[in-house]
């Protein structure tokens, strides 16, 4: 008896897991691990490049640059499934070929702030077959609890 209730609890659990929104919004950074050795992937760290989901359905892709930020690509994006979402994109320099497409990113969280995306790219902008998944990892912006020492502005 205890063992039935107990999978109907985890049943009813996972079902409202299941209808329970994603909220990705916020500001990521895309990060990438680095390591002195081939066997490991390495240590996890940030590069220049950032993601806005804002909550009102626009996302911006951004990068940092010496000379100052540059918005590389824009549009609007939509919550698709608890492990999806997808981008209508309006505006792209890095990746012309998608500009006016709809673009699904699938998406795994792992340990909360950090967000591995895929996504397919079917071409190049000039039509070439490329057929091949592009992996990104991003990690989410936070602000800390106190204002940092070592800050340059």
């Amino acid at each position: 008896m205890a063992a039935l209730l107990l999978g109907a609890v985890g049943y009813a659990m996972a079902q409202t897991a299941e209808k329970t929104p994603v909220s990705l919004n916020g500001i990521w950074q895309m990060c990438f691990y680095r390591s002195s050795s081939p066997e490991v992937a390495g240590e996890l760290k940030t590069s220049n490049s950032f993601k806005i989901l804002s909550d009102d359905g626009k996302f911006t892709n951004m990068v940092m640059m010496p000379q100052g930020a540059i918005i590389i690509g824009e549009g609007t994006y939509e919550v698709t499934s608890p492990t999806s979402f997808t981008e209508k994109v309006e505006k792209n320099l890095h990746l012309p070929q998608l500009v006016g497409k709809e673009n699904v990113l699938e998406f795994q969280m792992k340990g909360g702030d950090v967000m591995v995306l895929k996504f397919f790219l079917k071409e190049d902008v000039n039509g070439n077959v490329i057929d091949s998944w592009v992996y990104e990892t991003w990690k989410k912006v936070k602000m800390p609890n106190t204002y940092p020492e070592n800050i340059i502005r």
